[in-house]
């Protein structure tokens, strides 16, 4: 597998990670998901660059969007490295 479908995989995986744990953190409102900050920390480092009246639907491009840049450049640099 190359470094670029390696890297890919773990981008998408980062994607639905945080979807995940944003729908639970979005509809389990009194509940805390232990981890969230972790999961989600590229995906909220992102969205800290925009102001809370942003609309919800470009949010959360933004929110994916950092969650697959984030994951997948750690993961192509992990891939980089292994070689």
């Amino acid at each position: 597998m190359s470094r670029l479908q390696f890297a890919t995989r773990w981008g998408l995986l980062g994607i639905v990670l945080g979807l995940i744990a944003f729908l639970f953190n979005y509809h389990m409102v009194p509940v805390s998901l232990p981890g969230y900050e972790v999961i989600a920390a590229p995906a909220m480092w992102a969205l800290s660059f925009f102001s809370e009246e942003t609309p919800f639907w470009p949010k959360m491009v933004i929110f994916m969007s950092g969650q697959y840049m984030a994951y997948s450049s750690v993961f192509w640099l992990v891939a980089t490295a292994r070689k």
